[in-house]
């Protein structure tokens, strides 16, 4: 028994000191490309309720797409015309956070592509007792994507599924 733990600390000693570890140099030169490919999105939904997100994207090569994740943070700032404080006219009363995949089939990101979304929403309801509610995001979308200077792209889409509002159409800025 002891023969055998003696062998496998020999081992992994070995093993460690083998070990190619990457320089200082090296390790910055990878985080400066994992950087390269991140990107941030805003965008407004101006159809039914004033919908506008933030999210950080991250893009990647798959077999015969181009995927771009997003995680994306919104709200929506819903005025209640019949409230006559003002401090109560610009609260926040529904918000929710979501995953966004798109996929594309050109390299630069432009032109038609599809996503799906995954989340959750939630929202401030009621007349006399009100409370928070949430309620899932699921939903699959398609749009359109236009390449500007710089890498920076202006998007036009629209998605529908199980989620608060039916179906919303986004304009985006990614940069």
């Amino acid at each position: 028994m002891k023969i055998t733990i003696i062998t496998f600390l020999i081992f992994f000693v070995f093993s460690a000191l083998i070990a190619e570890e990457p320089t200082l140099q090296e390790k910055i030169e990878v985080s400066k490309k994992d950087w390269d490919d991140i990107s941030f999105e805003f965008y407004i939904s101006p159809v039914v309720v004033a919908d506008v997100g933030i999210g950080i994207s991250q893009r990647s090569k798959l077999k015969k797409v181009y995927q771009e994740g997003t995680i994306i943070l919104h709200a929506d700032l819903i005025p209640l015309i019949w409230e006559p404080d003002i401090e109560e006219f610009y609260k926040i009363y529904f918000w929710g956070a979501k995953f966004k995949s798109a996929y594309f089939s050109k390299a630069d990101y432009s032109g038609f592509n599809w996503f799906f979304n995954v989340g959750f929403e939630s929202f401030y309801f009621g007349i006399y007792n009100s409370s928070w509610i949430v309620f899932p995001d699921l939903a699959v979308g398609c749009g359109y994507s236009w390449k500007l200077k710089n890498d920076n792209y202006i998007r036009l889409s629209a998605d529908a599924g199980f989620k608060i509002l039916i179906s919303n159409i986004y304009i985006s800025y990614i940069w």
